[in-house]
């Protein structure tokens, strides 16, 4: 499976553009000496998923502009292209709602999109771009105690083999143990992919840390921890990006509040 990160791009050549085509995101990118220029657009919802790495363009499609000229140091290391995970949680929503038995588990695994990063050699972050443009949603008690997040409709399978992988998003397994006596009824999680490291592995893509939510339907008590790594079924796996946040003990409390179900 053919990666879309760590692209070096100090071997552009001068004033030609480039573009990459991931998911819905058309990125274009030009090296003007040390200046790097860049802009992006997106095709319609309705299309199929695109995958086509780093290639020379002639120009750029009629009517797009430059959205970006980021200058960098004459001694700056090469900067370089690679893949991050979301900056927000994003409220998964099963397309059918999920039951678990009393003192019983189940392993979902979904899927969400990937973001492109446009990174200096020293990794700061200088441009990014979903690769598909993502539903915002408002989680909370109310309108003024809660949080902004992204959302999504998944099939959520059960059954690895039936586990579709695409290049443009990564797969999250979701343990789910009901450590109550009565059913446990699940038609929306917050997954807080924001604390969530990217791994990569050549023969199934993009995954992130399992997550593990231990519920009780009968006094509504909930955990929330994530493994060291994706699921073992992998075998060898590359980290391809660290978490964007490091504080994982407060984000999975807040994440603890957003379950519903």
């Amino acid at each position: 499976m053919a990666c879309f990160h760590g692209i070096n791009l100090g071997a552009l050549l001068d004033h030609y553009w480039y573009e990459i085509q991931l998911g819905d995101l058309f990125f274009f990118i030009m090296k003007k000496g040390d200046a790097y220029w860049s802009t992006n657009a997106y095709q319609g919802t309705i299309e199929p998923p695109m995958m086509q790495p780093l290639k020379l363009i002639n120009a750029l499609p009629n009517g797009m502009e430059v959205k970006e000229k980021i200058y960098l140091r004459e001694d700056a290391d090469a900067p370089l292209v690679s893949l991050q995970l979301a900056d927000k949680p994003y409220q998964v929503n099963p397309a059918a709602e999920v039951k678990i038995e009393p003192k019983s588990r189940l392993v979902l695994y979904v899927s969400t999109p990937l973001w492109l990063q446009f990174k200096s050699g020293d990794g700061k972050v200088l441009v990014e771009y979903p690769t598909v443009v993502p539903r915002l949603s408002w989680v909370g008690t109310n309108t003024t105690e809660g949080s902004l997040c992204y959302s999504t409709k998944t099939s959520a399978p059960s059954i690895f083999s039936e586990v579709k992988h695409y290049k443009h998003r990564a797969l999250t397994a979701l343990e789910l143990i009901n450590d109550g006596d009565k059913l446990l009824t699940i038609d929306r999680l917050s997954l807080p992919l924001n604390i969530l490291g990217l791994y990569y592995t050549a023969n199934s893509g993009y995954w992130t840390e399992s997550v593990r939510y231990r519920i009780n339907p009968d006094t509504g008590d909930t955990t929330v921890v994530s493994a060291q790594r994706p699921p073992e079924e992998l075998g060898d796996v590359t980290i391809i990006a660290k978490a964007r946040t490091a504080n994982k003990t407060s984000r999975f409390r807040t994440a603890m509040n957003l379950i519903m179900g």
